[in-house]
C-alpha cells in the first residue's frame, strides 16, 4: 500500500468515493431489472433477499461517502478510508458473484443475461474506480469468477468459450484499470506539483507585496523624517536669530515702559508691542514643535486621566458644533511624554475634526492599550507595548493628496486667515520626539481618524524615568526700582549685539556692574583675569565657541561662578542638567529674578 502521506495515493481514494453514489444507484437498478427478468426462474424469496442485500449494502456505501465528503481526512484517517473502499467493492462483488450460485440452475437465454449484467457492473467498476486499482480488483474478480466456474463446469463447447471469454474480459478491465491508474497518478502528480508552485508562488507574492509595502513605508517615513529633520534645522536658526530680535524689542520696550511709566500716554502702543512680542515667541515655540526641537518635559501618566480632565475643556471648545464621546481603555493607558504638550496636541486635533464637520457630528477619543506584533510592522513601523490615543470624527474627510501632505508645516485647506497649518504638524513633531508615530486614515466623505502610538510603561519602570526640569522658570514679578546691586559684577557673552546691549541695559539699570563681550575668546581672556566675577550670562548658540563649551572652560577656572544660560534655541538635552536656563525672549523680571537667585545660592 502506498504510503499514508502520498498526497497522489490520496487522491485516487477520493476520486473512488466520488463517484460512489453513481456506483451504488446502477446496482441497485440492475439487481432490480435482474430481478425483474428472473423472477420466473428463480424463487421469490431467494431473489427478495439478494436484491435486499444489494440494497442494504449500497445504503451502507452511500452513507460512507456522505461521512467521507463531510470530513477533512487528514494523513492519519486516510488509511481506514482506504480499507473501508475496497471492502465496500469486495462485498459488492462478492453478493454479485453469489448471483450466480444463488440463482442455478438456469437456461442459456437467463444464463446469459446474469452475465451480460454481470460484465455490464464489471465494465461500470473498471470506468468509476478505475484510479483506485484495489477497488477494481476487489470487485471484478469476486463477481467474474462464479460466473467462469459456472460455464466450465456445464462443460458445452459455447460455454466454456463463454467462461474463457468472462476471465479475458475481467483481466482485460484489470489491466486497463491498471493503465488508467498510472496515467491518473501522472496527471494528478502534475496537477498536485502545479497547485503546490501556484501556491507557494502565491505566497512569495504575498511576502513580496509585505515586503515593498513595508519599503515604502519606511521609505515615506524616511522622507518625513528628512524633512522634518531640514525643516527642524531650518526652524533652529529662525528662531535663534527671531527670538534675538524679540528679546531685543520686548527688553528695550519694558526698559521704556519703566522709565516713563505704565500711566503715559504712549502706554497703549508699548502694550501693543510687547502683545506682538509674545505672539512672535508662541509663534516661535510652534515652528520648534514641527521640527522637534523644543524642550519637553516629560513624565508617566495615565492617558485616561488626561483625557478625562480634558474633557470639560474640549466640550466648551466644541461649543455644541459636535459631540464628544470618550471611549478609555478599562486599563490605565500609561505612556511617557509631555502632558502639557500632549493636551495642546489633543486640542489641536479636537479643533480640526470640529472644523471638518460644518453640519455637526460626532467626535470619538478613545484610547487603547496595544501589544504591536511583527505583522503590524508592515503598517504601523512599530512593535512591542504600545498606548493608541485615536481622535476620530464624521466629517468630510481628505484626498489622498491632501492626506499625503497633512503634516507638511503650513499646509492647510481651510479658509486664508482660519488656520497657519501647524496644528497637525505640531502633533506630528510633538509624537516623534516621544518615540511614537502618528497615522491618518481617512477618505472623502467619510470622516478622517488621526491615531497617536506612544511607547507604553508600566508602574515598575516609574523609578528609572527621570523626569526632566522646566527650561523656563515663571520667576514672579518684581519693581525694579527696589532691586539695588552695587558692587555686584556679571559678566554677558553673547554674539548678537542687540540682545547684548539689551541684556547689559537691563542689568545696568537693576544696579549691577556689567562688562560685555560678543566673543568666547575674549570672555574668556576676562575669565582668567584678576577681576571679579559674581555670575556669567552666556548665549548658547555662538559662532566661535557654543555656550555649554564656554562653560566647561570658564568652570575650570572660576568653578564657584554660577552661570545662567540664555538661548533662542538650544537642543534640549544639552542644557538639561543646567540649573538656571532662560529662554529667549524673556522677560524684564524674569531675567532679574533668575539672576538674584543665581547668586543667592552660589553666595
Amino acid at each position: 500500500m502506498r504510503s499514508r502521506c502520498d498526497p497522489v495515493y490520496a487522491e485516487q481514494v477520493r476520486s473512488s468515493y466520488t463517484h460512489l453514489p453513481l456506483t451504488v444507484s446502477v446496482s441497485v437498478l440492475n439487481s432490480l431489472l435482474l430481478g425483474f427478468v428472473l423472477a420466473s426462474a428463480v424463487p421469490v424469496s431467494t431473489m427478495l433477499v439478494w436484491v435486499g442485500l444489494v440494497t442494504g449494502l449500497s445504503a451502507i456505501r452511500l452513507a460512507l461517502w456522505h461521512a467521507h465528503t463531510r470530513r477533512d481526512i487528514g494523513p492519519q484517517q486516510g488509511p481506514w478510508w482506504t480499507h473501508l473502499a475496497i471492502a465496500g467493492s469486495l462485498a459488492s462483488g462478492i453478493l454479485w458473484g453469489s448471483s450466480t450460485i444463488l440463482f442455478l440452475p438456469l437456461d442459456e437465454p437467463n444464463l446469459l443475461f446474469l452475465a451480460l449484467v454481470i460484465s455490464g457492473m464489471c465494465a461500470g467498476a473498471a470506468t468509476v474506480h478505475a484510479a483506485h486499482f484495489p477497488s477494481v480488483v476487489a470487485f471484478i474478480f469476486p463477481a467474474v469468477l462464479p460466473l467462469a466456474v459456472d460455464f466450465f463446469v456445464q462443460g458445452s463447447r459455447l460455454q466454456i468459450v463463454s467462461g474463457i471469454m468472462a476471465c479475458v474480459f475481467a483481466i482485460s478491465l484489470c489491466l486497463a484499470s491498471l493503465k488508467f491508474r498510472a496515467w491518473f497518478r501522472e496527471t494528478t502528480s502534475a496537477r498536485l506539483n502545479l497547485v503546490l508552485r501556484t501556491s507557494e508562488a502565491a505566497d512569495a507574492n504575498a511576502r513580496l507585496r509585505a515586503e515593498i509595502a513595508q519599503r515604502r513605508s519606511t521609505e515615506a517615513k524616511l522622507q518625513q523624517a528628512q524633512k522634518m529633520e531640514a525643516i527642524g534645522l531650518l526652524t533652529a536658526g529662525v528662531a535663534h536669530d527671531f527670538n534675538n530680535l524679540l528679546l531685543a524689542i520686548g527688553g528695550s520696550t519694558e526698559l521704556v515702559v519703566r522709565r516713563h511709566g505704565s500711566d503715559s500716554a504712549d502706554a497703549v502702543y508699548f502694550d501693543t508691542i510687547m502683545h506682538a512680542v509674545k505672539r512672535g515667541a508662541s509663534l516661535t515655540q510652534q515652528l520648534l514643535t514641527v521640527g522637534r526641537k523644543q524642550t519637553l518635559t516629560p513624565r508617566t501618566a495615565d492617558m485616561n486621566e488626561v483625557l478625562q480632565g480634558m474633557e470639560a475643556l474640549l466640550v466648551t471648545t466644541l461649543g455644541g458644533y459636535a459631540g464628544l464621546l470618550l471611549q478609555l481603555d478599562r486599563s490605565p493607558a500609561l505612556a511617557f511624554v509631555d502632558v502639557a504638550q500632549l493636551e495642546n496636541a489633543i486640542l489641536n486635533l479636537v479643533i480640526n475634526a470640529r472644523d471638518a464637520m460644518p453640519d455637526g457630528g460626532t467626535i470619538t477619543i478613545r484610547t487603547t492599550n496595544l501589544d504591536m506584533h511583527a505583522t503590524d510592522r508592515v503598517t504601523t513601523g512599530l512593535l512591542g507595548p504600545h498606548v493608541m490615543i485615536a481622535v476620530e470624527d464624521t466629517g468630510i474627510g481628505m484626498s489622498e493628496n491632501v492626506r499625503l501632505h497633512a503634516f507638511d508645516p503650513f499646509f492647510t485647506t481651510k479658509d486664508f486667515g482660519k488656520g497657519s497649518g501647524l496644528g497637525l504638524s505640531q502633533v506630528y513633531g510633538l509624537v516623534e520626539q516621544s518615540g511614537g508615530e502618528t497615522h491618518i486614515i481617512t477618505s472623502p466623505g467619510r470622516g478622517t481618524k488621526v491615531s497617536i502610538y506612544l511607547p507604553r510603561v508600566s508602574q515598575d519602570m516609574l523609578p528609572a524615568r527621570a523626569t526632566r526640569k522646566p527650561a523656563v522658570k515663571p520667576p514672579p514679578a518684581m519693581p525694579l526700582s527696589n532691586i539695588l546691586h552695587e558692587g555686584r559684577r556679571i559678566l554677558v557673552l553673547d554674539d548678537d549685539r542687540q540682545v547684548l546691549e539689551t541684556v547689559s541695559e537691563i542689568l545696568n539699570s537693576a544696579g549691577y556692574s556689567v562688562v560685555s563681550f560678543d566673543s568666547a575668546l575674549k570672555a574668556l581672556d576676562e575669565v582668567g583675569g584678576p577681576e571679579r566675577i559674581d555670575l556669567m550670562i552666556v548665549d548658547f548658540a555662538m559662532p566661535d565657541m557654543r555656550g555649554d563649551q564656554f562653560a566647561a572652560k570658564a568652570r575650570s577656572q572660576r568653578s564657584a561662578v554660577p552661570i545662567v544660560f540664555i538661548s533662542g534655541y538650544a537642543e534640549p538635552t544639552l542644557l538639561e542638567s543646567e540649573p538656571y536656563v532662560l529662554s529667549k525672549p524673556f522677560s524684564l523680571d524674569s531675567l532679574i529674578s533668575t539672576t538674584e537667585e543665581a547668586m543667592q545660592i552660589a553666595a
